[in-house]
């Protein structure tokens, strides 16, 4: 079974809704971050250039990916500047310290 990373970085008013959502599909495990940084667009004419998201990391298998990801991006889009971004990383391993056995979720 192959295993997948999808690492979201969404505006913060996403979060909420995106877990809601994801737990309707039966996506169960996340990891959400408070993040801060630019992108390709940054404001040149702040002081500070960044900007405030939060970056959502999700393994799933790799079947479920696809639908993860159009669920992601349904939700983050609002058509403007700093809707995010979405990527899918491949796993190589994956370990549950509990067990410190190599596990597939």
């Amino acid at each position: 079974m192959e295993l997948k990373c999808v690492v979201a970085v969404v505006r913060p008013d996403a979060v909420e809704v995106l877990e809601r959502k994801l737990g309707a599909i039966h996506i169960h495990g996340l990891t959400v971050t408070r993040v801060r940084g630019f992108g390709a667009h940054p404001n040149l004419f702040a002081d500070d250039w960044t900007t405030e998201h939060a970056k959502v990391e999700i393994f799933a298998q790799a079947e479920h990916v696809d639908a993860l990801v159009k669920t992601i991006m349904e939700i983050a889009h609002v058509g403007a500047i700093g809707d995010g971004v979405v990527a899918v990383i491949p796993v190589e391993k994956f370990f549950r310290v509990r067990t410190q056995a190599e596990a597939v979720p």
